[in-house]
């Protein structure tokens, strides 16, 4: 339970902008895994999610894994939250109420198909891209021109029984 939190805080910290941007020789390494259309779309993250996402890319090789699709989706694995899509409000409350009322979420979150036109305030609709940000993600990834491997890993990187579950696990602890 203390790792978990000194975890989380350390994750806060971070999204407060307390992170190094990545260096010329870390983005050489992302474009070795991302073709351009991807490259751009990784770039959109804020330096946090790209510190993180490279992160989980590079433990997945401290695995054994070497998939392109797999690291290319470790890359763009929450690529969904860009933009300012996701505020870093929404990131605690989701860790939170997940622990607390798992079913909550279901019930506010629209889903992202309905997102921009639904009539909701704007704190459900922050909600709403922090839950379904893999979803939104995946979308993204596809219109860049991911495989549709790559595509799919992005889509399940929370599920812990999925396609994706070797990501699963290196995105939790990463």
């Amino acid at each position: 339970m203390v790792k978990n939190i000194r975890y989380r805080l350390g994750q806060a910290r971070q999204q407060l902008g307390f992170v190094a941007p990545l260096s010329t020789k870390d983005y050489q390494e992302v474009e070795r895994w991302l073709p351009a259309p991807a490259l751009a779309l990784f770039r959109t993250m804020s330096q946090a999610d790209q510190q993180h996402c490279l992160r989980v890319c590079r433990s997945l090789q401290e695995r054994g894994r070497e998939e392109p699709e797999m690291l290319a989706a470790a890359l763009l694995h929450d690529v969904g939250k860009a933009e300012r899509r996701v505020p870093f409000w929404t990131r605690p409350v989701i860790v939170i109420v997940k622990r607390l009322r798992p079913t909550w979420l279901g019930r506010v979150t629209v889903a992202p198909e309905h997102i921009e036109h639904a009539q909701i305030p704007p704190w459900r609709r922050d909600l709403s891209y922090a839950w379904w940000h893999a979803e939104v993600g995946a979308r993204l990834a596809e219109q860049a021109g991911l495989s549709d491997r790559s595509v799919l890993y992005i889509r399940t990187h929370h599920l812990p029984q999925g396609p994706a579950a070797e990501l699963y696990a290196v995105d939790e602890v990463s």
